[in-house]
């Protein structure tokens, strides 16, 4: 069974009632926040459906790099993954592991489409369709373990950035902007 874990003030502001300590001001200034975040949730529909990602036999193979060639390797490709089978499911936080070297990150590009080199084999499927990578780059997000945030810019403008990039240009700013919200809240970014 799983659990959600929120702080005791959270709880409080969805019972709708304070603890004793907290001020009368704290209390009405919270009340007003959940009614406007109530409101607010309402009113929104997000351009969002959940999909699922679906992989099976996947292989991905590279040129033989000259240095193994020089060292006795006498095959043209070199296989990196070889047959690797999963699903991500929307809604379910998923754990890829492995040692060091295991091929983690090469099976994170290969399915993100990040890989421009090399020959990819295997069945990708996004929501039961075969994956299309224009379609993908659209409708999805990936950032890699060596992404790097720009100091000059705020994470909620990076977000709005990515929103106007990736949101359908009939959508307003203003359910734009509501949709960022939306988003800096799921990932509990909104205290900060």
């Amino acid at each position: 069974m799983s659990k959600a874990i929120i702080s005791k003030k959270r709880f409080s502001q969805l019972q709708g009632r304070e603890d004793e300590e907290w001020s009368r001001q704290s209390q009405n200034e919270s009340i007003s926040a959940l009614n406007a975040e109530i409101r607010k949730t309402e009113m929104m529909v997000l351009p969002f459906v959940p999909l699922t990602m679906t992989f099976k036999d996947v292989q991905y193979f590279v040129d033989t790099p000259p240095e193994m060639r020089g060292n006795g390797f006498s095959e043209k490709k070199l296989q990196l993954l070889s047959d690797i089978t999963g699903a991500f499911k929307p809604g379910v936080l998923t754990a890829l592991m492995g040692v060091s070297g295991a091929g983690k990150t090469t099976l994170m590009d290969v399915l993100s489409g990040r890989k421009t080199g090399g020959i990819i084999e295997g069945d990708i499927r996004i929501g039961g369709y075969p994956k299309v990578q224009q379609t993908f780059a659209r409708i999805s997000g990936y950032c890699e373990q060596n992404d790097i945030h720009s100091p000059q810019i705020t994470v909620e403008e990076s977000i709005i950035y990515s929103a106007w990039l990736r949101l359908p240009p009939e959508i307003d700013e203003q359910t734009k902007s509501r949709f960022v919200e939306e988003v800096i809240e799921t990932i509990e970014l909104q205290d900060i």
